[in-house]
């Protein structure tokens, strides 16, 4: 069971009570850490997370240091199998004076959109010719065309980013199209601490994550938390807490004729999938 965990900004204690229950952990980005990862995390639950930039993560250029321990296990621009899933991260942000799209931008679009805007030329342009601390949280067009090219080569179970595709209506088409490039069955991201649920062209699921640090009294840990366990023969259950039922609701990604259905808590939820899983698989087909 995979944990994805919504924005920390600097308040791991919620997402580390859940870790310990989870094979796997990734972070979406706003950790903000204000110590070294490894050391806020432990070492058990270090050695089973991965992570992604987000936006906040060079507010402060501590932040940026505190993640250097756990370089290795930065998904950005990169794919690799957690817990039996296919993972590909796109992490950072959009920033206007940097790369210039709009929410309906296209990945067909990239090479009309600034491409002398890139990394290396930014860095050759500052004094001591290093890249400024935003820099490294911000998607540059070198980003999203090593993600066509992945794409070209490969598929995935699951997309995340920190920023949100159209599903969002502050979101991006330009990272759908990635997830589509991608054959992504679902598309995790956080940024906008809202839990939500969509649907998005090619069949793309797409499962927005909360806040899961407590510095904001009125957002709830738990919409700030989201799983995905994978089930024989490639499907994948999709889990996360319902504020409005305030009862945990999962659903097989994928599986049109299976419905959502809910539990009081994760373990239950996965003994209920397991059963309704099983159920739906040996229904007669019909001709």
């Amino acid at each position: 069971m995979i944990l994805f965990v919504g924005d920390c900004h600097g308040d791991f204690e919620p997402m580390l009570e859940a870790a310990v229950g989870a094979s796997a952990v990734v972070l979406l980005g706003d950790q903000e850490p204000l110590d070294d990862l490894v050391s806020i995390l432990g070492p058990e639950i270090a050695a089973k997370t991965w992570w992604i930039f987000g936006n906040h993560d060079s507010d402060d250029p501590e932040y940026l240091a505190h993640h250097a321990s756990m370089a290795d296990r930065n998904l950005h621009c990169r794919v690799v199998e957690i817990d039996g899933l296919r993972i590909a991260g796109l992490g950072g942000t959009f920033r206007s004076n940097v790369l210039g799209v709009d929410r309906q931008t296209t990945l067909s679009d990239l090479p009309q959109v600034r491409p002398q805007d890139t990394r290396q030329s930014l860095a050759l342009i500052r004094k001591d010719k290093k890249l400024a601390p935003q820099d490294h949280t911000t998607i540059f067009p070198e980003d999203l065309n090593f993600m066509a090219r992945l794409a070209s080569k490969t598929r995935v179970d699951v997309l995340v980013t920190h920023e949100a595709p159209e599903s969002h209506k502050l979101g991006y088409r330009i990272l759908g199209d990635v997830a589509r490039a991608l054959k992504a069955r679902i598309h995790v991201h956080g940024h906008h601490h809202e839990r939500y649920d969509a649907m998005i062209d090619g069949n793309v699921r797409v499962a927005g994550v909360g806040m899961s640090g407590m510095m904001i009294e009125w957002l709830q840990p738990r919409d700030g938390l989201f799983w995905l366990s994978a089930f024989p023969g490639g499907n994948v259950l999709a889990m996360g807490y319902d504020p409005k039922r305030k009862t945990y609701q999962g659903e097989f990604v994928g599986l049109e004729a299976c419905k959502s259905f809910t539990a009081p808590g994760l373990n239950a939820l996965q003994e209920a999938g397991a059963l309704i899983l099983e159920t739906f698989l040996k229904r007669p087909k019909r001709q």
